[in-house]
């Protein structure tokens, strides 16, 4: 079993797709393929199963993928503090776009003044599918604002509170700006954006996927994007109010309705997860 053939597993086992990894990897379909049923009939034992021009892993495949990518991690680590930290590892890190784009760059940042010879690729999931991703090994890092399963070790990174964000031009703009303050009754006359689905994280299960109680208080939801930066630009334009996380609202140019009313509002804690830091000692210094 030798590592280059656990990498194009891993690589397989990601995408269930043998010309997907294949780009990715930058090898062959036949050096893929070779590598795979080099593994299978040395472990013997099916790794993937075929269905049709599909292909899945089998329960088998499942586990080799969790002790493949544990002894790749382990591989990096250990060339990482032998070489003095000047050796090279890539960090995986997986979550809702609007959390990678604020701690996840900060993190990055912080993990660089330590190791010289780190990169980053961050993926944009949604939370389940990220921590999904840690617990196979397919990433080192995930952020969440949801339960965290057991086995997996957190750090709280802070707390965020839905603001109500308004953009220039909007007829509530200056009210905003002044902050003065507006009925709910007022606001609801407004038309909003809203995701299509938790990119913003995960919220109460009485709000809306963007954490809004609709059913205390129905919106006109004009707008419904699964694009972040749609959603951005729909408020600095104007052209809907959208509820918004606070460390995201201070950076765009809008300005925060004081909203009167309304006794309800979404809280959300922020960590960042990873499977087993204490085995890797560079990310075991996150924690």
């Amino acid at each position: 079993m030798e590592i280059f053939e656990l990498r194009y597993f891993l690589g397989v086992a990601e995408h269930e797709n043998i010309h997907r990894a294949s780009e990715k990897q930058g090898v062959s379909p036949a050096s893929l393929s070779k590598a795979i049923q080099r593994l299978e009939d040395e472990l013997g034992v099916p790794l993937f199963t075929k269905q049709g021009r599909n292909i899945f892993l089998t329960d088998h495949g499942r586990l080799l993928q969790k002790k493949a990518s544990e002894i790749i991690q382990l591989e990096e680590a250990t060339k990482l503090q032998l070489s003095g930290h000047k050796g090279t590892i890539k960090c995986v890190m997986v979550g809702p776009e609007i959390l990678l784009t604020d701690f996840g760059l900060q993190l990055a940042e912080e993990l660089r003044k330590k190791f010289k010879g780190i990169d980053f690729e961050f993926q944009s999931t949604d939370e389940k599918t990220a921590l999904a991703k840690v617990d196979q090994g397919e990433a080192h890092l995930a952020l969440t604002t949801g339960d965290v399963p057991s086995g997996m070790t957190s750090k709280r990174l802070g707390s965020s509170t839905f603001q109500t964000c308004v953009g220039r031009g909007h007829s509530l703009y200056e009210n905003a700006r002044s902050k003065k303050s507006v009925a709910v009754e007022k606001v609801l006359e407004h038309p909003f954006a809203s995701p299509s689905y938790a990119f913003l994280g995960q919220v109460g299960n009485k709000q809306s996927v963007d954490g809004w109680r609709d059913d205390q208080f129905p919106r006109k939801i004009q707008y419904v994007t699964s694009c972040l930066k749609m959603l951005e630009k729909l408020v600095l334009d104007g052209k809907a109010l959208a509820y918004l996380p606070d460390f995201y609202a201070q950076r765009l140019d809008v300005k925060v309705i004081k909203v009167t009313g309304c006794p309800y509002s979404c809280t959300q804690e922020l960590k960042l997860v990873a499977r087993n830091p204490g085995r890797l000692g560079w990310l075991n210094q996150v924690f």
